[in-house]
């Protein structure tokens, strides 16, 4: 079951983002839960960092919250909110509407 997590980073979030960057990288390598993609969210001008966003396919929504909730960047309190919304890919990790484009 694809699970699409997206976290709002709090407004003065960047110096825990970077305290716990390196275990953050380290737990998404480590981790047995099939990551479909993931990334953080930018502000309009895409330099600052505003959240993160991460797509799984996991059993259920419980693997999601726990697979979240293991991340150090969670763990360290990054995030001001966070809401794990059932995912259903349609395109099947195909572009949806056209050709890809490079």
């Amino acid at each position: 079951m694809l699970f699409l997590i997206h976290c709002t980073q709090k407004p003065d979030g960047q110096a825990i983002r970077d305290a716990h960057y390196d275990a953050h990288r380290a737990y998404l390598k480590a981790s047995p839960v099939d990551i479909k993609l993931a990334g953080p969210t930018v502000d309009d001008a895409g330099e600052a960092r505003t959240g993160s966003v991460f797509i799984v396919d996991v059993p259920d929504r419980a693997a999601a919250i726990a697979f979240s909730d293991g991340d150090p960047f969670t763990a360290n309190g990054l995030f001001e909110s966070r809401t794990v919304t059932r995912f259903l890919d349609i395109t099947r990790g195909k572009p949806a509407f056209g050709p890809a484009k490079d």
